[in-house]
């Protein structure tokens, strides 16, 4: 007798992600794709991406199954499916995915995927029938899916028709005109006791303090490396900078399309723009401590300190907090730079550095008492050590202004002053195992 041959499912499961591999949402079928295996599919995909290896298709290395995806502007539209699967079908399947997501948002982008979550699930239901294909055609599902999709409108500045800006008055006069613009960027750290790092952070804020008469429109423009690929929808297009959000002063078009930055300023100080890194920050400073007991009443600290900026940077002030047991008594402490305090307030001994180059290692070497019944082993529940640090002229993302200018119809000249500052944000250390 016969057997009749069941054509594989196109899809188990459908994923769309971020173009930096940030999932932002799933349908999973047929449920035959184990979170662990789609957590390694992905983190492989980001991995080519980072190294820019183009090919559309990831394939597991412990089972049979396989991550095809197309980009879409910010986007990653995935599938995964069995190696049995017909590959060209896939990726028929989701262009003309893409295509519904289009006929519907007009404009496709991680943004519409937010504001979207409940009709795009709805739309995959019916396109979808336990991994089968069903209907691809808009016109047809817009007779099924009834619900309004929010759409998105590029904001843009006012119209010049009105000559009204909510956000400056008319009138304003300086004798001199000036524009000061501060590249502030705040690092977090958290190094356990192994020396590994389990959290990183970089969050940045351009403060403007506009100091210009009548209605100056200002041009500021980024080096490449921080805004090359905040709109690419190549395959290695994941941006540098992420969680970009700007004061309505600037003119979001011209952004996307020239990744210029033209504003007409608020009189006075405000922030032009935040934004966090997609990848995490480099450490700029390494703290090495170690903890040890020579006898039931006296403990032994030593604390090494490196800093990993570049030499011509100088960090002008660097302060490290080194937690010790209560109620020490007698500290003998020896350092190669710097000061240091014992502050029984604290129960912490402060150790503080001033105009400390990059490249640059320096030792610290304690030994306290402590009554016998003081004396507390090593955990990774101890408090850490905390380092706080200011680098002025510097910026740890690598962004930097090419060049800012101030255009007015009166034609007046403008100075522009701008100033990087890197500061840490809770840069902590746990005592090395």
């Amino acid at each position: 007798m016969g057997r009749t041959s069941v054509a594989s499912p196109i899809c188990s499961s459908i994923h769309i992600l971020s173009s930096n591999c940030q999932l932002l949402l799933s349908r999973d079928w047929r449920g035959e794709v184990p979170s662990e295996c789609l957590k390694r599919l992905i983190q492989d995909l980001a991995n080519n991406l980072e190294n820019s290896v183009s090919a559309p298709i990831v394939a597991d290395s412990q089972s049979d199954l396989r991550l095809m995806f197309v980009p879409h502007n910010d986007l990653i539209i995935a599938c995964v499916a069995a190696s049995s699967a017909d590959i060209g079908t896939v990726f028929t399947f989701l262009h003309r995915l893409v295509g519904i997501f289009c006929a519907y948002f007009e404009s496709f982008m991680e943004e519409s995927v937010r504001d979207n979550f409940v009709i795009i699930y709805e739309l995959l239901d019916e396109v979808v029938d336990n991994g089968y294909p069903q209907l691809t055609e808009p016109a047809v599902l817009g007779e099924f899916i009834k619900i309004r999709a929010h759409r998105l409108e590029a904001p843009s500045l006012p119209s010049a028709a009105t000559n009204t800006i909510s956000w400056r008055k008319n009138g304003i006069f300086y004798k001199k005109n000036e524009v000061f613009l501060d590249v502030i960027e705040r690092c977090s750290l958290l190094v356990d006791g192994n020396g590994k790092e389990t959290h990183s952070q970089l969050t940045g804020t351009l403060t403007v303090r506009s100091q210009l008469s009548g209605l100056p429109v200002c041009q500021l423009s980024l080096n490449e490396r921080a805004t090359r690929k905040a709109f690419d929808s190549s395959p290695s297009g994941h941006g540098f900078l992420e969680d970009m959000t700007f004061h309505p002063c600037v003119d979001l078009a011209t952004f996307r399309m020239k990744h210029l930055l033209c504003f007409t300023p608020p009189d006075g100080k405000f922030d032009l723009m935040t934004y966090r890194t997609l990848h995490p920050a480099k450490p700029l400073i390494n703290i090495n401590a170690t903890m040890s007991s020579t006898n039931s009443s006296r403990i032994e600290y030593a604390v090494s300190l490196s800093t990993l900026f570049k030499e011509q940077n100088i960090a002008s002030n660097i302060q490290v907090e080194i937690p010790v047991s209560p109620d020490t008594t007698s500290p003998e402490i020896q350092c190669s730079c710097g000061t240091v305090v014992y502050d029984p307030e604290k129960d912490a001994l402060l150790w503080t550095l001033r105009n400390i180059k990059g490249k640059r290692e320096f030792k610290l070497q304690a030994k306290l008492c402590v009554p016998s019944t003081g004396i507390v082993t090593q955990s990774p529940g101890m408090t850490p050590v905390r380092v706080t640090f200011e680098i002025p002229y510097n910026t740890a993302s690598g962004l930097q202004v090419k060049y800012l200018k101030v255009v007015e119809k009166d034609g007046y000249s403008a100075l522009p002053w701008v100033r990087y500052i890197t500061r840490s944000n809770g840069y902590e250390f746990r005592f090395r195992k």
